[in-house]
């Protein structure tokens, strides 16, 4: 008999559907998280300059599970940063529209 082998499932978010998005990135920036269990995260916004407007990229790090963010008392004094004024691409699997902003808290940069 052939060896039929089965179809495996693709892990990347890049499956699903999405937006992309192409940018320039004009700021970095992070603050301390405190949950309501007492866990700490950072929230690491990036915004990107499109045309016309600026999106907004979030996502929460936890210092304990990655080695490139430090946070010092209130202050996040390390976190992962995108390179300024470089231009990006991205892929956000959940947007948000805020006043005419566009804002995502799923995203993932694509060559």
């Amino acid at each position: 008999m052939a060896d039929i082998s089965k179809p495996t499932r693709i892990t990347s978010r890049l499956t699903e559907n999405g937006l992309f998005i192409r940018g320039v990135v004009i700021s970095n920036s992070a603050r301390k998280i405190t949950k309501k269990d007492g866990g700490i995260l950072a929230l690491v916004k990036h915004e990107l300059a499109l045309q016309p407007g600026v999106a907004v990229l979030e996502r929460f790090l936890d210092p304990k599970d990655n080695p490139e963010v430090e946070i010092n008392g209130d202050e996040v004094t390390k976190y992962p940063e995108l390179k300024a004024f470089q231009p990006v691409s991205v892929k956000a699997t959940r947007i948000q529209e805020r006043n005419g902003q566009i804002s995502s808290s799923s995203w993932e940069i694509v060559d």
